[in-house]
């Protein structure tokens, strides 16, 4: 079976593609002692996922170790069982390796989450990689929590065309009621959101977020949603509203720099003159108080086309994997960056 390992640590720069080793390993048939084996049907990758490439403690997941196989969000089927938590067939998600089939007890094991039978309807299961899964609590989640959206109020979306951009904008729009406008880095992709309900959007490459703001939010942010960090940050404090609630989600546009090199955004100040609430958080946050009603609420807009599901496959195949990561690095996405690894019964 394949693997897809790393083999050199990256602490600053782009992680390529030379930096992942492909290579093959027997395919376990016996599941370990009170665990399972799952074969892989989609691996998902996400900006997150590059803390990780450093040594140590990454975001808030250790780092990756050096030639042992990268592990991300990831769907697959149980096809072995020794676990009484488990039954051959079952689908599951979770923090898995990156092997065609994978081996998994002890904490591995309490990782996954089984995914009701049926639940996905005629959707693609990688739908609980999107909207039902981990990008859909973090917008939902987020929202509900720090956000706390109003009818009637105006809301910011950096990196309006990712995973969670997407799913942050329709619901400001379609269950909150705001208006939302929102910036991506490409022409196709505003046209993207612009589909996906936001009222307005602009193309920070031949648009400053300054003059994108002026123009489309003059009378001011009450929600701004970062996923970007840096520049537009700064921007959007300049024209956030007395009382104003920043999500801070993501600052991808500095991930890849040294410390040193990052951006220093300089009108922190506003958080005090304009009283303004900026909160950041991880995923994990929500999921003990939230994970009921998540699936319950989440399922219903998905059902009612509040939410769409917005996929970006990349190349079939768990040797693409590792381009796949680097790609969606470069914005090569819209919606959600998965790759395929197994059959989908539910996709042709």
């Amino acid at each position: 079976m394949k693997r897809v390992l790393l083999n050199q640590h990256v602490l600053e720069g782009e992680v390529m593609p030379t930096h992942f080793t492909v290579d093959e390993a027997p395919l376990p048939e016996v599941a370990p002692e009170d665990g399972v084996l799952v074969d892989l049907i989609y691996v998902s990758v996400d900006p997150y996922m590059r803390g990780r490439f450093r040594p140590g403690t990454g975001y808030f997941v250790p780092g990756f170790e050096l030639n042992e196989p990268i592990t991300s969000g990831a769907l697959g089927r149980v096809v072995d069982s020794k676990s009484s938590e488990y039954s051959i067939g079952d689908l599951v998600v979770g923090l898995l390796p990156w092997e065609e089939r994978a081996a998994l007890s002890g904490p591995l094991l309490k990782m996954l989450n089984k995914v009701a039978s049926g639940s996905a309807g005629t959707l693609p299961t990688s739908v609980f990689l999107g909207p039902l899964g981990m990008v859909g609590l973090t917008a939902y989640g987020s929202l509900k929590k720090i956000a706390q959206p109003k009818a009637g109020e105006t809301a910011f979306v950096s990196g309006a065309a990712g995973a969670v951009g997407c799913i942050v904008g329709q619901l400001l729009k379609n269950v909150y009621g705001c208006r939302v406008v929102g910036s991506a880095g490409t022409d196709d992709k505003v046209a993207h959101m612009k589909r996906c309900g936001f009222d307005e959007g602009w193309n920070y490459k031949t648009m400053s977020t300054q003059d994108g703001l002026a123009k489309y939010a003059p009378e001011g942010l009450d929600i701004y949603y970062d996923n970007v960090g840096g520049e537009t940050l700064e921007a959007a404090l300049d024209h956030m509203n007395n009382f104003g609630r920043i999500v801070a989600c993501g600052s991808i546009s500095q991930y890849d720099s040294a410390p040193e090199e990052r951006y220093g955004t300089k009108n922190l100040f506003h958080i005090v003159t304009k009283r303004l609430l900026m909160q950041g958080f991880i995923c994990g946050d929500f999921d003990k108080e939230m994970k009921d009603s998540f699936m319950k609420d989440m399922s219903q807009y998905v059902s009612e086309k509040k939410v769409t599901v917005e996929e970006h496959l990349f190349e079939k195949g768990l040797e693409n994997a590792g381009n796949a990561f680097c790609l969606m690095m470069k914005g090569a996405n819209t919606g959600k960056a998965l790759v395929q690894v197994g059959d989908d019964p539910n996709r042709a």
